[in-house]
């Protein structure tokens, strides 16, 4: 029986699958001459790519259902009426071609539901950290959707433009997004201790090869940052190079100890920073909710949660964790 807990991990499995190679081999793939045997495994890695994307796409409208349906059931009102909104245009929006009006409405929407998880994602119980590592890829993302709506208005009322402010902006959203696995570490990676060698190994390996290729073809470097995540890669290298290190070693910490965190950085990274589709975006905002706490939580005594009907709660270190994975 496929649970809800089973769900989302196959969203993110598919997502990671539609990343990785539709937005990294596939694009690496295309700088390599081809001999007829590497065009078939091109043909190959692209037509698995092109459906890892749609079940994708699929899979992440029908969790921003599932969150909607949650929300409806414990909170109801604005936030479960946007979410729900938010899909529905998403889908009208594949029939005929989108106005500038319906894309600013979208995004509006996005950075309302963006604004209202950073709210209730606060808590005067817990720690600086603790706040700063929800808080701050909140705001990557408000930032993100903030700069793209400004863009549509302009285009709307026929303005002259980009901005001057625009382009400051999305720097902003680039640095809170490379600042977010510091943070995640700091408040969540470096209190599990299990391991924690191994984890930090492959971090320190990640950001080796990422410094490596940097140095070798920093163009290419560029290339595929601006295609696989949105980054423009405009501050320092080692500052790119420590925060994936950091984003790798949490991810295996966190999952090593039941930790969603690592989940949630794993969707932010197939989300990208400033995505311009609505799978990806959804992406980001399951993201987000996997990390809201407080008064945004799904209690642990829901029918929906899956830790309901269990002696011990999912995720025994974070009670107030939307349960979703």
């Amino acid at each position: 029986m496929l649970t809800e807990k089973h769900f989302f991990r196959l969203l993110v499995l598919v997502a990671l699958t539609d990343w990785l190679i539709s937005r990294g081999l596939a694009r690496v793939a295309i700088f390599i001459p081809k001999s007829p045997v590497l065009i078939n495994g091109y043909q190959g890695l692209t037509f698995i790519g092109q459906y890892a994307s749609v079940l994708s796409a699929l899979l992440s409208l029908l969790g921003i259902g599932l969150i909607t349906w949650r929300l409806r059931r414990s909170q109801g009102g604005i936030p479960s009426a946007a979410l729900a909104c938010l899909g529905v245009l998403s889908l009208a929006l594949l029939l005929p071609a989108p106005s500038g009006w319906l894309q600013l409405l979208s995004l509006i929407l996005v950075l309302g539901i963006t604004i209202w998880l950073g709210w209730v994602s606060g808590d005067s119980n817990s720690s600086f950290a603790q706040n700063a590592a929800v808080l701050l890829p909140v705001a990557a993302v408000g930032v993100g959707s903030l700069y793209h709506a400004i863009q549509a208005s302009y285009s709307i009322f026929w303005l002259p433009g980009p901005p001057a402010y625009a382009h400051d902006l999305f720097n902003l959203g680039e640095l809170l997004v490379v600042l977010t696995p510091f943070c995640l570490w700091w408040a969540h990676g470096r209190k599990h201790v299990k391991r924690a060698a191994w984890a930090y190994t492959w971090g320190f390996i990640a950001a080796g090869l990422f410094i490596v290729f940097r140095l070798i073809n920093p163009a290419m470097a560029g290339i595929l940052a601006i295609w696989s995540t949105g980054l423009t890669l405009y501050l320092p290298a080692p500052l790119y190079a420590a925060a994936i290190g950091f984003w790798i070693s949490t991810i295996i910490m966190s999952r090593s100890s039941g930790d969603p965190t690592g989940w949630a950085l794993l969707l932010l990274a197939c989300a990208g920073y400033a995505p311009q589709l609505s799978s990806q975006i959804f992406l980001g905002l399951i993201a987000l909710s996997l990390m809201s706490n407080r008064r945004g939580e799904i209690r642990a005594d829901d029918p929906l949660s899956p830790s309901f009907g269990k002696s011990a709660e999912l995720f025994p270190e974070q009670p107030n964790t939307i349960a979703l994975i």
